[in-house]
């Protein structure tokens, strides 16, 4: 247990100006001394317990931060000294503390942790066996109960939802409505009061919003099947067929890209583009949403055989967001561009704010399961060298469209551990697939990766429902739920709260640049987590065994003599001692990395 008081210490990187900062505001106490840290937003949390990720704070040059009382603190200690080190750079003055990113601002979603919503599969509010936003609405205090001395919820900062428009089919993917909320999840007035009760605990909402194609129910696609009136040219339309994906109707052919009754809007007609881009609009103004998922982003505008990533494409999401941020300048705009990461991370930041990267989820559940750190190492140094230095991207370890991460590591506790480990730590936005922090397992079909959440012990459906589900429950224990894992420290749910209570705590996890950092253990994920006021040494052992990992690093913006004044939950080391470049060599800052777990260290001058 790890108290900490809510307060992040100001433990500052040496060449802050080498670093893009982010607003700052200065904090001075009325004696005239800077506060020793920021309360972060909303939360202010009184403890912070770390039960799978031991804690190492650090500072040096001299600065003196008072432990908590009743914590375990040995004295300082001295930096290790590393072949070649030193002298190391000179620390300038610590800058002034960023306030934190409120919905209000722009980029308000870079140290946010997402969490992904299936609305009729999470909570049902009326018994008829399907989830709502009512029964959403209760449950918001599992996300964040914005209880200063509660450490039950998940500390989840932001909402994802799938679909929520009217639709013939339960996913949702096939909109007939853009502008009504589905009957079988509630009313408006519903989605309303979601995102103002979620607003009141400092949790987004996003939406999903599916604009590269709609029902084949919708009216525009009705109206336009006659081949006159003013859908006419809504839709694609041939005397025949073009390629792949052209579907027949009668004499004529429309085009579907993803089967025939999901047919793609014509995003070339202007109409269309005015159409969509208002109903984006309202949902800004009406329900006040912070953002959008763009679902089957890269497929918008075809051009002759090229079906994805074509300029056009790329343009209209331009014009799009252009619109967009006229309105509403602080709107998320997410894309689903499920391809290779130099592709995703084209439409990053000129055409949206941040797409997925699909490549670093399997990266992440294959380090888990093989226990082999250097693919994802080398892996993780590319991406994050393709997007922009902070929160360009989404990751994730699964979602609506994949096998559940548990089912794809067979349910193994550590594999799941590790696998939270390297999500929650990483770069990136973080977003979290329902059920995953329970280890709720699921194979395709797609109605089985996403069965009702699983909330108690209790019949008929697990306490999501009182009433039989609108599919059966998932085929996992009765005592894999949420109440039975909320009362173990040692569950796979304690533990995601655990990282994300401590991720969302400190800049350099939640917000900082990625840095590899150099290990002799080919099961070590080793980074240097770099955010203006704070910088991290992140460890993660993926194997089944323990080691002990020596790091070398050629540069950093690190200076002064780090050195280790408190340890928590592992024996107190050493710091590093600095190059002239502000690197290291040779430095164990552990004796021993224990299998499938995670060591934080803060370093600072």
């Amino acid at each position: 247990m790890v108290d900490l008081r809510g307060i992040r210490h100001p433990l500052r990187p040496a060449g802050h100006g080498r670093l893009p900062a982010p607003p700052a505001v200065d904090r001075v106490r009325a004696d005239g001394r800077r506060r020793q840290g920021l309360i972060l937003g909303w939360r202010r949390r009184a403890t912070v317990a770390v039960a799978t990720v031991a804690l190492l704070a650090v500072v040096g040059c001299g600065s003196t931060v008072s432990p908590t009382p009743g914590s375990s603190v040995t004295a300082p200690a001295t930096s290790a000294t590393a072949s070649g080190a030193g002298p190391a750079p000179t620390c300038g003055p610590i800058p002034p503390v960023a306030p934190p990113s409120g919905l209000d601002q722009a980029g308000w979603w870079r140290d946010r942790t997402f969490y992904e919503v299936f609305v009729r599969s999470f909570a049902d509010g009326d018994g008829d066996g399907i989830g709502d936003l009512k029964g959403l609405i209760g449950k918001l205090d599992y996300f964040n109960d914005n209880n200063v001395a509660s450490q039950t919820d998940l500390g989840i900062t932001a909402l994802w939802l799938m679909p929520t428009f009217p639709s013939p089919s339960y996913h949702g993917y096939d909109v007939t409505d853009y502008r009504a909320v589905n009957p079988d999840y509630g009313s408006l007035d519903d989605l309303r009061e979601l995102v103002k009760e979620a607003h009141r605990r400092g949790i987004a909402v996003i939406l999903d919003l599916p604009l590269n194609h709609t029902s084949d129910e919708h009216p525009w696609f009705v109206g336009s099947k006659t081949g006159t009136g003013p859908y006419a040219d809504w839709y694609r339309w041939s005397d025949a067929p073009q390629g792949n994906g052209w579907q027949p109707d009668g004499s004529r052919f429309y085009y579907a890209a993803f089967g025939a009754d999901l047919p793609d809007l014509n995003l070339r007609n202007p109409d269309v583009t005015a159409e969509v881009t208002a109903d984006a609009e309202f949902w800004l103004g009406t329900a006040g949403v912070d953002g959008f998922r763009l679902d089957a982003a890269k497929y918008l505008v075809e051009d002759g055989p090229t079906t994805e990533n074509t300029p056009e494409t790329h343009a209209w999401w331009r014009t799009f967001r252009s619109a967009v941020d006229a309105q509403v300048p602080r709107t998320l705009l997410l894309g689903e561009v499920w391809d290779l990461p130099k592709v995703s991370a084209s439409y990053v930041p000129a055409d949206l704010d941040l797409t997925f990267d699909f490549a670093l989820d399997t990266g992440y559940v294959g380090a888990a399961q093989s226990g082999d750190a250097a693919t994802l190492m080398r892996l993780m140094t590319n991406v994050t060298k393709l997007y922009p230095a902070t929160s360009g991207f989404g990751a994730f370890l699964s979602n609506h469209d994949m096998n559940r991460v548990a089912t794809q590591l067979d349910s193994d506790p550590g594999q799941l551990g590790v696998a939270a480990d390297l999500l929650l730590t990483g770069p990136g936005v973080p977003f979290v697939y329902y059920g995953e922090e329970i280890g709720l397992t699921g194979a395709k079909p797609d109605e089985r990766i996403r069965t009702p959440m699983r909330w108690d012990a209790s019949s008929p459906a697990a306490g999501f429902s009182s009433g039989a589900p609108w599919e059966s429950m998932s085929d996992d224990p009765p005592s894999l739920n949420v109440a039975d894992e909320s009362a173990s420290n040692s569950s796979l749910l304690s533990r995601y709260r655990n990282l994300i209570h401590l991720r969302q705590l400190h800049p350099a996890l939640s917000s900082g640049t990625w840095a590899p950092v150099a290990s002799d253990s080919s099961s070590v994920v080793a980074a240097l987590r770099v955010a203006p006021t704070e910088t991290a040494l992140v460890l993660t052992n993926v194997s089944t065994e323990p080691v002990s990992p020596t790091l070398s690093l050629e540069s950093s913006p690190l200076c002064g003599r780090p050195a280790v004044f408190g340890a928590y939950g592992q024996t107190v080391t050493i710091g590093p001692e600095l190059t002239a470049a502000g690197g290291f060599h040779d430095y164990r800052p552990v004796a021993t990395l224990q299998p499938q777990s995670t060591v934080v260290i803060l370093l600072g001058p």
